[in-house]
């Protein structure tokens, strides 16, 4: 086959993957190409494709990942391993007459970067075990931090950790279970 030819299926194959999932970063598209990190950057390019981050936020707006006003803003994330969001909490979160934050929303957030990482079109949370370490006040700048610590079949447990002004608010693991069955046929493969 020619350079011509390979590069032409190398970019279909790159079109495809990008389209089924927008967070592949440029290691893992290489090694599944066999070509390096900067050949796949190239390629990205010339194809208009946008780095990591930007398919993250695009993602996030186009619908893909939660945007409910509790879900804030994820500045980064690797599917079934880790992500980091943020919130801005404002005057509508708090409970009446004070500036403390309803744990409610606190809780909402931390339940939707959990879903994040683990991709799934739906998921139950099975059972969350939580805890809210110190109150979080309108105007804060919520810092959460999740973390899949384990994953068998289509169940996950994910970590997350919410930070305020360097301190811990909220703490709590999820267990999870992802009702449509199948949160990624690639992550199988590659975990077989």
């Amino acid at each position: 086959m020619t350079r011509t030819a390979l590069k032409k299926q190398r970019h279909e194959y790159l079109l495809k993957k990008i389209k089924q999932n927008p967070f592949l970063l440029d290691e893992e598209l290489a090694k599944a190409c066999n070509v390096s990190v900067s050949t796949i950057r190239f390629d990205r390019a010339e194809l208009g494709i946008a780095e990591y981050r930007e398919r993250v936020k695009s993602a996030a707006q186009e619908g893909r990942m939660s945007t409910s006003p509790t879900s804030g803003e994820v500045l980064d994330i690797n599917l079934f391993h880790d992500g980091i969001s943020v919130l801005k909490t404002d005057d509508s979160m708090v409970f009446e007459g004070t500036d403390i934050v309803k744990g409610q929303y606190i809780y909402a957030f931390a339940e939707n970067l959990a879903l994040n990482v683990i991709d799934a079109k739906a998921a139950l949370v099975k059972i969350a075990n939580v805890k809210y370490v110190h109150e979080a006040h309108a105007g804060d700048r919520l810092i959460a931090k999740s973390e899949v610590m384990r994953e068998k079949d289509n169940g996950f447990i994910v970590r997350v950790v919410i930070k305020a002004n360097m301190n811990e608010v909220f703490r709590g693991k999820f267990s999870l279970i992802a009702a449509d069955g199948k949160y990624s046929e690639e992550y199988n493969e590659n975990n077989s």
